[in-house]
């Protein structure tokens, strides 16, 4: 595999590196050198000063340090709270639709949001989500690790049917620490509102990005046509006229709102996404928008 199909380049690497993955609330994982915990009233003692970076707490900046010198400082104290961020990516068969793929975009995401967070100063892991779970990154953290992470993800395929919880389940049987979870994948599964429920119960701060697909969300359909399951292989025969594909859209879109809603209810940020986007514009733009990234 090409890393080129899905590693960020140069100039995406550049903005990436202004922006850090958002966390609401402290998870309690320390981690010498990392970000400032959200939580107020630390006890821990200063023992140093560093320059102010993006993503640092300005509860942390030291207003008399730049009052002196008029530059950013922040207050390094002997231990602080590291994010641990869970890249969890759908590879069943059904993320190969869409030109490009589902599964392209979806992995290209996934390298851009992995880089960030391994050049920072958190911790990720990350794992392929099919039938089972039998690909995974162990959690790691600095630019070392960054080469390990683009062969995990460049060994990835989609194929398989999608049983996402209980991919979820042997995922959160690891017990590993909490932190922020970004689930990503098309939900073409019965199972995607358990999924969602089972990393939310595990404590995660998590977000699901939808990939959806131009032909599957407004099909253009002609005459008799043979649709096939991408995962079991099951066939049905239909014809395209405009009222079935009017009765279509309407039922994607009420799926699309249904799981919009129960993600919200539950506190788990819903961010939709076209396999069509660049990832430039999901990464910078759309998830900006949603505050996965500041």
């Amino acid at each position: 595999m090409d890393r080129s199909e899905f590693v960020p380049d140069a100039v995406l690497r550049a903005r990436l590196a202004q922006l850090s993955i958002v966390s609401r609330r402290s998870h309690g994982y320390t981690h010498t050198g990392s970000r400032r915990s959200p939580s107020s009233g630390s006890s821990l003692e200063v023992v140093d000063h560093r320059a102010y970076s993006s993503g640092d707490d300005y509860r942390y900046i030291d207003w008399n340090l730049y009052a002196r010198t008029d530059e950013l400082f922040v207050k390094v104290r002997e231990s602080e709270e590291a994010l641990v961020v869970h890249l969890l990516l759908d590879s069943s068969a059904s993320m190969a639709s869409g030109r490009p793929s589902k599964f392209e975009t979806a992995r290209a995401v996934v390298a851009a949001l992995g880089w960030r967070v391994l050049t920072g100063r958190d911790v990720l892991s990350a794992a392929s989500l099919d039938i089972g779970l039998d690909t995974d990154f162990p959690a790691g953290h600095g630019h070392s690790h960054v080469g390990r992470f683009f062969d995990f993800v460049a060994r990835l395929r989609p194929s398989g049917e999608t049983d996402l919880a209980r991919a979820v389940a042997a995922y959160n049987s690891r017990d590993l620490p909490q932190g922020v979870s970004i689930l990503v994948s098309d939900l073409l599964t019965p199972s995607a509102t358990e999924s969602v429920t089972r990393l939310a119960k595990a404590g995660h701060e998590l977000t699901v990005l939808h990939v959806l697909d131009e032909n599957f969300v407004d099909p253009f359909l002609t005459d008799e046509v043979q649709l096939v399951d991408a995962e079991s292989g099951g066939e049905i025969e239909i014809f395209g006229h405009e009222e079935l594909l009017r009765a279509y859209r309407r039922a994607v879109s009420r799926w699309i709102e249904e799981l919009r809603v129960f993600c919200h209810s539950r506190r788990v940020r819903y961010v939709p996404i076209m396999s069509e986007w660049s990832v430039e514009d999901i990464v910078l733009r759309r998830l900006r928008q949603h505050g996965v990234l500041l």
